[in-house]
C-alpha cells in the first residue's frame, strides 16, 4: 500500500499544479501526504520489530522512530489547514518539506562503518 501512496502522488500534485491555493486540490495533496506518512511509519515500525539486526544502537533506532512522529500529526494538521484555506496549506507544506531537507542534512546520519 505504500507504493501505491507514492505511485498515486502524481495526482493531486497536478491538482495542485492547475489550481494552486484551491482548497479541494490542497486536500486532495494533504490527504496523499498523511496516509504516505502514516503508511511510511507503519512501514518503519514492522522493519524495527522484526528486521533490524540485533546488534542495531537501540539509541539509533530510537532516534529514527521519534524524528518520524512529528511528521504524522504536521501533515495532518496542515491537510485540515487546506479545508480552510489553499494558500496558507501550500505555505506550510512548502515549509514542512523544506524542514525535512534541512533537517537532513544539518542533522543527518553519520555515516555507516563497514565492519
Amino acid at each position: 500500500f505504500f507504493l501505491m501512496s507514492i505511485a498515486f502522488l502524481p495526482f493531486p500534485t497536478a491538482l495542485v499544479a492547475e489550481d494552486l491555493g484551491n482548497e479541494t486540490a490542497m486536500f486532495t495533496y494533504g490527504a496523499t501526504l498523511t496516509v504516505t506518512a502514516y503508511l511510511f511509519n507503519a512501514l518503519w515500525h514492522y522493519g524495527r520489530l522484526n528486521l533490524l539486526r540485533g546488534d542495531a544502537d537501540p539509541r539509533e533506532v530510537s532516534g529514527i522512530t521519534r524524528s518520524y512522529i512529528p511528521g504524522l500529526f504536521a501533515y495532518t494538521a496542515v491537510t485540515l489547514v487546506a479545508l480552510v484555506n489553499g494558500w496558507i496549506a501550500f505555505v506550510l507544506f512548502a515549509l514542512l518539506a523544506a524542514f525535512y531537507v534541512v533537517s537532513a542534512s544539518i542533522w543527518g546520519r553519520d555515516e555507516a562503518i563497514a565492519r
